[in-house]
């Protein structure tokens, strides 16, 4: 990025330092996030937290579960009509703004069946944690692998962890949703 000449030159510093921010937060915050939202939604239904206990082939549509579940973006506002849009006899005309609420995509009635259970195994969850499209999330699979890993381990190795502070404090941030800290007793770590 920073000695790459694009159709319309160099990136200016401008533009570097705001990509390089958005890799941090995108990259990092999110990930962070969603294990601690994992943890905390697997502390909350031990049903669940025994489930992967006893089938550990299921982190993989575990994660995709929790992703839906517990999104750790609520919203992202990089959207724009590219036309006059109706939508219920309202015109959102062309060039405003959109803000794409994820959160509450992923717990619509109309597109999953009893969206506040969570539910391991779902079917067809196509939720938008990583958003759709163009702007697919181009780290979610290495989000994914480090989130299967990190839950992963925690059922399998953490003894009867228990949440000691709930709900824990939340992040001021009204884009990307995480604890501050996830504060958890055990009786010990498994090999």
């Amino acid at each position: 990025m920073v000695h790459a000449d694009g159709p319309e030159g160099g990136m200016s510093k401008g533009v570097l330092v705001s990509n390089a921010l958005l890799l941090i937060f995108a990259g990092h915050e999110t990930t962070v996030n969603l294990i601690a939202h994992s943890v905390l939604t697997l502390l909350r239904h031990p049903d669940a937290l025994e489930k992967l206990r006893r089938r550990p082939e299921l982190i993989v549509p575990g994660v995709e579960e929790l992703l839906r579940f517990e999104s750790s973006v609520q919203f992202w506002h990089t959207r724009s009509a590219v036309e006059d849009i109706d939508i219920a006899g309202t015109t959102i005309p062309k060039g405003a703004p959109i803000f794409l609420a994820y959160g509450s995509a992923n717990r619509d009635p109309k597109r999953f069946a009893d969206p506040d259970e969570l539910d391991l195994e779902r079917r067809d969850n196509q939720h938008l944690g990583f958003s759709q499209g163009i702007h697919f999330c181009f780290g979610a699979p290495l989000a994914r692998l480090e989130v299967q890993v990190a839950v992963g381990e925690f059922v399998r190795r953490v003894e009867n962890p228990r949440l000691v502070e709930g709900p824990p404090p939340y992040r001021h941030n009204q884009i990307f949703r995480g604890p501050r800290h996830l504060l958890v007793d055990i009786d010990g770590i498994r090999d």
